[in-house]
């Protein structure tokens, strides 16, 4: 099998694509402290029972999108991994990727192999198609932190 980012993110995008509820929160640690954010997400959802909540109101949207991962950063040990991911955005009717998600992950090694502990999803660049229907890399503006 490959390395464990590759393990950990092929078992994440499994149950999201699928919107499969039970299977995303095996992924999940079972502890009070994890936390969940996602795009637009008015506040952090903590601990189990938040964090299954908040994934079946994602879950319950639409999720017809095109997601294509890719890891921009990452940091391993023995027991955590920490991926930085940009997910590329198809929406229905487009032919190329119009925008991103931008993902930081914790995973922590447990008895039961690794195990999300954070994870925080926000918009990224939304860029209009060109007059082709392409991705427009510079069209969606900057953001500042």
């Amino acid at each position: 099998m490959g390395n464990t980012s590759d393990e950990c993110m092929a078992a994440y995008y499994k149950a999201f694509r699928a919107a499969d509820i039970e299977q995303m929160m095996r992924l999940w640690a079972e502890r009070p402290d994890i936390v969940c954010v996602h795009p637009g997400s008015p506040r952090a959802h903590r601990g189990v029972a938040e964090v299954m909540e908040s994934w079946l109101l994602v879950f319950a949207r639409e999720l017809n999108i095109g997601i294509e991962p890719r890891i921009v950063g990452r940091q391993e040990t023995a027991d955590s991994l920490s991926l930085v991911i940009e997910e590329a955005i198809t929406r229905p009717g487009d032919v190329a990727a119009t925008g991103t998600i931008l993902i930081s992950q914790t995973w922590r090694r447990s008895e039961g192999g690794w195990r999300l502990q954070f994870h925080h999803a926000s918009h990224g660049r939304r860029a209009p198609p060109s007059q082709q229907g392409m991705f427009v890399p510079d069209g969606g503006g900057s953001t500042r932190h």
